[in-house]
């Protein structure tokens, strides 16, 4: 079974983190500690170094504990980096990782000997102690936390390394859960504020669950005896299936409480990776199942997200109609013809389900669909 998997919302090198790191280095029992940090999320910041030596100088000085460094900024590092990298996981197994970008920290390890050795390792019975930024690569949907904030770039969800995916679970993990550094604007949910994360999780797949966990919080997976511990200064939360649990440190729950539970016929479309959209795909599927679910305006929104401008402009100005009045046929005309499209699309990959959910929300806002020998048609209901 794989060693114990530390999720931190923050804080990880902080002086409240200590009886944190101290309880699970102790899980390691004879074992001596051989603790490691990579620095390959904020591998792109030209403060990496003093970024290692915080973590370095924390180790020695809280822990009493010598900290190796894997240095691996990017998946073109030479070969000797990249053997001097490898070598210091496959020697460790307390391997911690925390700031940077988990988009970058995705795009540098995917499909890489690193990751494939981190992963050994901790299937060995590593224990890996991600924190922050890191903590969110981990999951199946990442979120773009600097392209978002930072850049302003439409909501969306990256692909991640899916490091649970194997056991059935699919995560999308935010840090910084409680966070209120914002002052005057709100920037819980990791900077996302709740009202954008509120549309940020309607661009989930029904299959997914949301992981927050607060500041200066850890929760600790033990997949072995298929329990979760929270610890630190305050608390975990935990989206899916409609429902919202509360974890608060000193509290367990059963791992199962991470699992979605949607029905078969939408898990295999909706369990794909969800990268930066474009109108095929993942997209056809998840934007159709919005709209058939009754969101028109967010389905309709997840299709603009990367589509050609000129189709995204009338995109957003349809989800804009839907929401404050009934538009005219001229209005409808041209993305009746594109929902059309989407279900020829849908039924062609024999997407039934979606294809007939697609065709019943049309007709309860009002839109009747015919299927002719000569294609598709609509025409209004009243």
């Amino acid at each position: 079974m794989p060693g114990l998997l530390t999720l931190i919302g923050s804080g990880e090198v902080s002086a409240g983190m200590v009886k944190v790191h101290r309880h699970l280095l102790e899980q390691l029992g004879a074992e001596p500690a051989r603790p490691a940090f990579l620095d390959t999320p904020a591998g792109f910041e030209l403060g990496v170094g003093a970024i290692a030596a915080r973590f370095e100088e924390y180790f020695r000085t809280s822990l009493g504990l010598r900290l190796r460094i894997a240095r691996y900024h990017h998946r073109d590092e030479l070969p000797q980096t990249q053997a001097d990298a490898l070598e210091v996981l496959t020697e460790s197994n307390y391997i911690v990782a925390g700031p940077g970008s988990p988009t970058y920290a995705t795009e540098q390890l995917r499909a890489t000997p690193m990751l494939e050795a981190l992963i050994e390792r901790w299937r060995a019975g590593a224990q890996l102690v991600f924190a922050s930024a890191a903590t969110i690569s981990l999951g199946r949907h990442a979120l773009p936390v600097y392209e978002i904030y930072k850049v302003g770039r439409p909501v969306y969800w990256a692909e991640g390394l899916d490091l649970l995916g194997p056991f059935d679970f699919e995560l999308a993990i935010v840090p910084h859960w409680d966070n209120a550094e914002g002052g005057t604007h709100d920037t819980r949910a990791c900077f996302m504020g709740m009202e954008r994360f509120a549309r940020l999780r309607q661009l989930l797949p029904r299959t997914a669950t949301v992981l927050g966990i607060g500041e200066h919080t850890a929760v600790t997976l033990d997949l072995e005896h298929g329990l979760a511990e929270v610890s630190g200064k305050g608390g975990v939360v935990i989206l899916s299936k409609g429902e919202e649990m509360r974890y608060i440190s000193g509290e367990t729950f059963p791992l199962e409480n991470l699992h979605s539970s949607a029905t078969p016929a939408v898990a295999e479309e909706e369990r794909k990776p969800t990268g930066p959209p474009s109108l095929s795909g993942p997209l056809l599927g998840q934007a159709a199942a919005l709209i058939g679910a009754g969101g028109l305006p967010a389905g309709l929104r997840l299709a603009a997200a990367d589509a050609p401008a000129d189709l995204a402009t009338l995109l957003h100005q349809a989800a804009n109609a839907a929401e404050r009045s009934v538009p005219s046929d001229e209005e409808l005309g041209r993305l009746l013809d594109l929902l059309l499209d989407l279900r020829a699309g849908l039924r062609e990959r024999g997407e039934w389900e979606l294809t007939d959910s697609l065709r019943r929300r049309l007709l309860d806002l009002g839109i009747e669909v015919r299927d002719t020998p000569h294609g598709s048609e609509w025409a209004r209901t009243s």
